[in-house]
């Protein structure tokens, strides 16, 4: 079978994959990848060190017990896009128990209150948390989060998790025995403290969810007796789009992002506050050519947005998707090219 000819006429990265959809229909997913470094007030594009399509994902650890600090970039269709932070809390001064990390994307304003490390003491009785305790830097990740498991009683059929974030710390099942040092969260949401031991807040953070994390695994479908019997191996008839988003509920845009609005970061960086545009790159466009000199142009949309500030760097995907009648071998050429990138003043 001869491959497709592939023009990539962009100064991006790309890839084009191939999957199915809900109904076992294939389809060619074409993805464009840009990377950039993120200077003082301002971006530079390295057009020799661009950053490949990412289809295995990245962990930050052992995958059955740590969070995501790259989601896989496989996904057909994302109905809206994801922001994401990666990064880690900083003092740029004397060491302090708390400071407060925000993040602003164009729509996506978030806030978190970042503590220094608390574990849960029993004084005369009394079931208190200790004073928090200096620290110069934090990770931003849902390891330190509320969440994780309790393995306090009995062997593992016992044993309980949250399933909003199983890898944070803090959690307690209900009923459970009093442990002395259980590390509390230090990941906050401002609103919603830790206070009491049995407190059970949102699980909050600025990297990308888990699949079978909740709530996000609720938009999944239905895996029943009735899927195995009528739908499997095709997803359930339930299944919604927006499982496909990846970031956290409140940093998933209102429709997709043009690509120029106003970032803000701060006390996520050694120098404290980081501010700059979006590049204001066009979408690129995509041309596929199917046998029988049928030619398509489907719309590219900017559904991810990744900035990372303990490396300086900030990537934004495009991705677009045609459905194929017969599979891969429908595919004559596919070219991706854009009218108009202004680079140039980025260029080192």
């Amino acid at each position: 079978m001869a491959q497709p000819e592939i023009q990539n006429k962009t100064p991006f990265a790309f890839d084009p994959l191939y999957m199915n959809d809900e109904e076992g229909r294939p389809m060619v997913v074409p993805i464009v990848k840009a990377s950039f470094s993120i200077e003082k007030y301002r971006l530079v594009f390295p057009p020799d060190n661009q950053t490949p399509v990412n289809v295995s994902g990245e962990y930050r650890g052992d995958p059955e017990t740590s969070s995501y600090k790259y989601e896989p970039e496989i996904v057909f269709f994302k109905p809206s896009t994801d922001v994401v932070l990666i990064g880690s809390a900083r003092i740029n001064q004397s060491a302090t128990t708390e400071i407060y990390v925000g993040f602003q994307v164009g729509p996506i304003k978030k806030v978190v209150r970042v503590v220094g490390n608390r574990v849960w003491e029993k004084h005369l009785g009394i079931i208190t948390m200790t004073d928090p305790e200096p620290f110069e830097t934090i990770p931003l990740v849902y390891e330190n989060a509320y969440g994780g498991w309790d393995r306090s009683r009995g062997g593992p059929n016992t044993h309980s998790f949250d399933s909003r974030n199983p890898v944070g710390t803090g959690y307690r099942g209900k009923d459970t025995r009093f442990e002395e040092g259980i590390l509390l969260a230090n990941l906050e949401d401002p609103s919603q403290p830790i206070r009491n031991f049995g407190d059970t807040p949102r699980p909050v953070g600025f990297g990308f969810v888990s699949p079978h994390w909740q709530p996000r695994a609720g938009l999944s479908g239905t895996y029943d007796e009735a899927w195995q019997k009528e739908r499997m191996p095709l997803l359930p008839k339930d299944f919604d789009r927006r499982f496909f988003n990846a970031a956290p509920r409140d940093q998933i845009a209102p429709g997709y992002l043009r690509g120029d609005e106003s970032v803000v970061v701060t006390n996520a960086s050694p120098s404290g506050r980081i501010a700059f545009n979006l590049p204001g790159v066009e979408p690129p466009k995509c041309r596929i050519e199917l046998r029988g000199n049928k030619k398509h142009e489907p719309q590219t949309n900017l559904d991810t947005v990744i900035i990372n500030t303990d490396e300086k760097l900030l990537f934004l995907i495009w991705r677009a998707y045609l459905t194929l009648r017969n599979g891969p071998h429908d595919v004559v050429s596919i070219e991706v090219f854009s009218d108009s990138i202004p680079l140039k003043e980025m260029i080192e």
